[in-house]
């Protein structure tokens, strides 16, 4: 019986010659086998995704990216598994919102999520790493801004990236900020939370880098390279978004400006300072955001050249002017300051800023040889006109040796006051004097002040109005007129 079993299997074996072992290599087979059936199991498991109902289970994958990112999404579009270059899910037309209130969203037309590779089995189980947007443009509103800080101080582990993107800003008048090729990455930590962005603004690169030390302090560095500006903010430990403070450093336009401040929408400034080649001035005060920028700023000037400023500074320049959303007070003081007419000390004034235009109320100082001066300026720069109307009120007790310095020396009068009324219009660069009343009580007739604003307009305001700062140009109005 058992012969002929082994009789009838023998054939069989030699059919499928599993005794020719040269010919065909049994390892090389199996391993080969092993695998082709491992890379058939990886593909299937890879691609198994394909069949998951995404758009069926539209609500509860919304459910599961809030939960995951927190942020609130409506999604529109379709939602799609793609394999390469890494596993992720593509989700088109998304009403974004980061408040979880759905109200005004930020629209994006696709997000990109890639997801764990470890648990493909269901759409449950999927792991959700991190939110892509690439190559996308999205607009944003002022109402978002506050809500972007807000969702960037949240301690989370799946994280926001931006690449090659354009993010525009749209203020209520419809004006546009534009930043184009947008990168962004957020990392965390045990220690520490860190953002890094960089982007192009007005044609220039713009790096910005945050650093959370959790439980310790935190860092803003903001630079632009190519001109060489920088701003570095330095939070302390306790510094949250409802109450910020610490130090603030500001490279601009050769200027350098540090503030320590503190508060949330209404900031108070204590010793900081403001230092360039024209200024040096120590500052505090308070600074608001809330609806729009405002300031109520004490300046102690400890040193200051007024035509080097304007020269850097075309305020009053025809193409120049204030910006119209500057607005707010500046007190400003100095125990002593170089003039035209030498030192001046004991200077007060009030500069007043509104919607682009400048006034200064209460304008006092000491001048050389016991004078003193008073004056009010008010500068208005708009399409239809750019003028300076002012008065001044000027007196000395030693006028002889004031008008030494101009080169007249014939001067009668020792005590001397003179009070001038008028206006400079900018734009045809000419002054026209109203009143000018000498000693208190003796006017000067209408045909001497003309005579005295057509030298001024040839002696001084013929190069416009920094001539008001050429002590050349005053003295040779003053031989002038005398």
């Amino acid at each position: 019986m058992k012969i002929s079993v082994i009789k009838k299997i023998k054939p069989w074996l030699n059919k499928i010659k599993i005794n020719n072992l040269k010919k065909y290599p049994p390892k090389k087979t199996i391993f080969n086998t092993a695998v082709l059936f491992f890379l058939l199991l990886v593909a299937i498991y890879f691609l198994r995704p394909f069949y998951f109902d995404f758009n069926g289970q539209k609500v509860n994958f919304e459910k599961k990216i809030n939960k995951v990112f927190n942020f609130s999404t409506d999604i529109k579009g379709d939602i799609t598994y793609q394999v390469f270059p890494t596993p992720r899910i593509l989700v088109k037309e998304v009403n974004l919102s980061l408040d979880n209130t759905r109200k005004d969203p930020i629209i994006i037309k696709e997000l990109n999520i890639p997801i764990s590779p470890i648990k493909l089995f269901s759409l449950e189980k999927i792991v959700l790493k991190r939110v892509l947007i690439t190559e996308q443009k999205i607009q944003i509103y002022p109402v978002h801004i506050k809500n972007i800080f807000k969702y960037l101080t949240l301690n989370k582990k799946q994280v926001l990236k931006i690449k090659n993107s354009e993010i525009f800003f749209i203020d209520e008048q419809k004006n546009s900020v534009v930043f184009k090729k947008v990168n962004f990455t957020e990392n965390f930590s045990i220690k520490k939370h860190q953002i890094s962005t960089n982007f192009d603004f007005s044609e220039n690169k713009v790096k910005v880098n945050f650093t959370n030390q959790f439980n310790s302090e935190k860092f803003l560095k903001i630079k632009i390279p190519n001109l060489k500006q920088s701003l570095d903010i330095n939070f302390d430990k306790t510094s949250t978004l409802n109450k910020l403070s610490g130090q603030l450093k500001l490279k601009i336009f050769e200027t350098l400006i540090q503030l320590n401040f503190e508060g949330k929408d209404h900031f108070k400034l204590s010793k900081s300072f403001i230092r360039n080649k024209f200024l040096n001035s120590k500052i505090d005060g308070k600074i608001a955001f809330k609806d729009e920028f405002n300031f109520n700023i004490n300046m102690d000037i400890n040193q200051i050249n007024l035509r080097r400023l304007l020269l850097y500074y075309p305020i009053f320049a025809e193409k120049g002017g204030i910006s119209k959303k500057i607005n707010g007070k500046i007190n400003a003081s100095s125990k002593s300051v170089d003039s035209l007419f030498g030192k001046i000390t004991n200077v007060n004034a009030n500069l007043v800023f509104e919607n682009g235009d400048l006034r200064i109320d209460n304008l006092q100082a000491s001048l050389p040889e016991k004078g003193k001066i008073k004056s009010t300026i008010s500068f208005q720069n708009n399409p239809k006109k750019s003028e300076i109307d002012f008065n001044i009120d000027f007196s000395t007790k030693l006028a002889k040796k004031f008008m030494r310095k101009f080169g007249i020396y014939d001067f009668k009068k020792n005590q001397f006051s003179l009070f001038i009324d008028g206006r400079l219009d900018l734009r045809n660069k000419k002054a026209i004097f109203k009143n000018i009343i000498k000693n208190g009580n003796e006017r000067i007739s209408s045909v001497e002040t003309k005579t005295i604003s057509k030298s001024f307009n040839e002696n001084i305001m013929k190069e416009g109005a920094l001539g008001l700062f050429d002590f050349f140009k005053f003295k040779k109005f003053l031989q002038d007129i005398y």
